[in-house]
């Protein structure tokens, strides 16, 4: 069965049936294959306009998840930003905690120096006394037994 082309619509039914008659006698003199190579070529248009069709489906559905892939990594990365930063908050409070808590140790091991210290220049003046008194005594002790 030949698509209609419209144009033999226009023409009356006599003239219809009689190139009709003289289409079907030219058909049949050579141009069959012609005819067939026409067909071979329609349906191969048609299986590439359908195999492209479902190549355009196959990469919008690619798009898709490539959107939905990046959205989700994109909320990961948010999340994990967000962790990041909680957990570096949570750290450098816990760091001034620990520094101050280092400085107020500090400070105390230093009054104790400073207290160390001065016992000890105590000591060595109270040392250097006894020693004075201690010549002293002897320097009386040896003048008594003389």
């Amino acid at each position: 069965m030949r698509p209609a082309t419209g144009f033999e619509e226009s023409l009356p039914k006599s003239q219809f049936i009689n190139t009709q008659g003289s289409m079907n006698s030219i058909t049949n003199a050579g141009s069959a294959s012609l005819k067939g190579k026409l067909l071979s070529l329609e349906e191969l248009v048609k299986s590439i306009t359908d195999e492209m069709n479902i190549h355009k489906k196959e990469v919008q559905l690619l798009r898709s998840e490539k959107d939905t892939l990046e959205s989700i990594l994109n909320m990961k990365i948010s999340d994990v930003r967000n962790s990041l930063m909680n957990e570096i908050a949570k750290v450098e409070d816990e760091m001034k905690k620990h520094f101050a808590h280092q400085k107020a140790e500090n400070f105390r091991l230093q009054q104790q120096i400073t207290q160390l210290k001065g016992e000890k220049t105590a000591l060595h003046a109270q040392m250097m006394k006894l020693q004075s008194r201690i010549s002293e005594l002897e320097t009386q002790v040896g003048a008594d037994d003389g």
